[in-house]
């Protein structure tokens, strides 16, 4: 299961139904509180999280500094409309973590999703 947390509707929509057509079952959240409150509800359920850095109220960086402390071995894939350079910069995510720039090729966001969803599973 992938949790889509972005604050623009029709990028959650798009990302979602790309990511449904690959098989992959969603959650979406509009902002990290939402997104917390998901997690809290189905924690077993989500193996990867998608998260936009700049949201109204809790941000992208913010949330996965949460996600990261609760559940450290949960892969996050970050995006953002914002230069990944000025994003590092900000202080987090750190700088190895997964990264796309909107906007993304779909099926560059289906390669790293099945990348990272596919990391996590036992071996």
């Amino acid at each position: 299961m992938v949790l889509v947390v972005d604050d623009e509707q029709g990028l959650r929509d798009l990302v979602c139904r790309t990511l449904q057509a690959e098989g992959y079952s969603t959650l979406e959240a509009g902002h990290g509180g939402e997104a917390l409150e998901v997690m809290e509800a189905a924690p077993d359920a989500v193996d990867l999280v998608i998260t936009d850095v700049v949201m109204p109220g809790m941000d992208g960086r913010e949330l996965g500094r949460r996600i990261s402390q609760r559940w450290p071995d949960l892969p996050i894939l970050y995006i953002s409309a914002y230069d990944v350079n000025d994003i590092f910069r900000r202080g987090s995510p750190r700088q190895s973590a997964p990264f796309l720039q909107k906007p993304f090729a779909l099926e560059g966001l289906v390669a790293t999703v099945r990348g990272l969803v596919h990391s996590r599973l036992p071996r």
